[in-house]
């Protein structure tokens, strides 16, 4: 998962390094390597999304891959998402596959939600479902968009951890970011005890801009967010928020 905001003469080299990640990125603990699953890239231009590219195919093997890539050159966006998919719940699809889109909101989650408190329509992957919940508790027109995202990540871990599944599982990472085409949201939120090396995000400045990733994808100096801790990035600012 990445997040781009400027940094246009890095876009596509950012894009390419990500590309390596489907084949030797990081995974959950005791699972193959990959993320072989599905890939998307969404771009800004104002706050109307557009995807670059969207197929549930390997990325590592896929030339839309490289088309996309080409589209990015041209278009040049303000703000890009970009999500590779390792498949835990739901078919290998093009719908299961993020970032996920609704009206300007777009949004990539990593990790596992398995509680039915989240997921009771059971026609959804995990992730859509808690899309759906994160834009329901939203600010209707105005008001800060980021306590109302820290407050509804909290009813949501909340909600997953007093109703476990069938196996006593809750969650293993609620860690997504979200973009309106003008900031970027980026939330890191796992069980202390779950994959903490895995589940990660990290930012830093490039010239003209910021990138977040879950792996430092460059040679810069990176920051990386703690659990439960909300950075939001907006035009020529960023603050943080705990999210406890």
């Amino acid at each position: 998962m990445i997040a781009i905001r400027g940094a246009y003469d890095d876009q596509s080299n950012l894009l390419t390094a990500f590309r390596n990640l489907s084949v030797k990125g990081k995974v959950p603990k005791g699972e193959p390597a990959g993320h072989q699953d599905g890939w998307g890239i969404l771009t800004y231009n104002g706050n109307s999304p557009i995807y670059a590219g969207r197929f549930p195919t390997n990325p590592a093997d896929d030339p839309n891959y490289d088309h996309a890539i080409d589209e990015v050159r041209k278009i040049r966006p303000t703000i890009i998402l970009a999500h590779f998919r390792k498949a835990t719940i739901g078919a290998k699809s093009i719908a299961n596959t993020q970032p996920y889109v609704n009206s300007k909101w777009g949004f990539g989650h990593n990790g596992t939600i398995w509680s039915s408190k989240i997921n009771a329509k059971q026609k959804e992957t995990d992730s859509e479902a808690y899309f759906r919940r994160v834009l329901a508790g939203l600010p209707r027109n105005s008001g800060r968009i980021e306590e109302n995202l820290c407050a509804t990540v909290k009813k949501i871990r909340n909600d997953v951890v007093l109703h476990p599944d069938s196996q006593r599982r809750t969650y293993s990472s609620l860690t997504c970011i979200l973009s309106d085409g003008e900031s970027i949201y980026a939330l890191r939120d796992i069980p202390n005890e779950i994959d903490e090396d895995y589940y990660t995000l990290h930012y830093c400045a490039l010239r003209d801009g910021v990138v977040i990733c879950q792996e430092k994808l460059v040679e810069r100096n990176w920051n990386s967010i703690p659990n439960r801790t909300l950075v939001a990035f907006h035009p020529g600012a960023t603050e943080t928020l705990s999210c406890e």
